[in-house]
């Protein structure tokens, strides 16, 4: 695929979508580094970890269950269509 696209009007160059979203994302590190703290000092609870990462490992697997549970709907809901369309049309 061409990385340049001409306009319809005026035949300009447009920049392709993926190098606009790479220089977006290069901006954004770049501003956060220089716009960020100087220093950072800051104490973390040994405790704190132990608690995030629990809380971490709950919602990933219970994101990993909503998809599975919506996946078996999806599923059913095609085969029933697929069973409606060989009805109406008498395959």
């Amino acid at each position: 695929m061409d990385q340049t696209r001409h306009d319809l009007e005026g035949g300009k160059r447009m920049r392709p979508v993926r190098e606009v979203a790479h220089a977006a994302i290069i901006f954004a590190a770049v501003v956060l580094v220089l716009l960020g703290p100087g220093q950072a000092s800051a104490y973390v609870d040994p405790g704190t970890t132990g608690m995030l990462s629990q809380l971490l490992y709950v919602l990933f697997y219970g994101a990993i269950a909503m998809f599975l549970y919506f996946l078996r709907c999806i599923k059913e809901n095609v085969t029933n269509a697929k069973r409606f369309m060989a009805k109406l049309f008498g395959g």
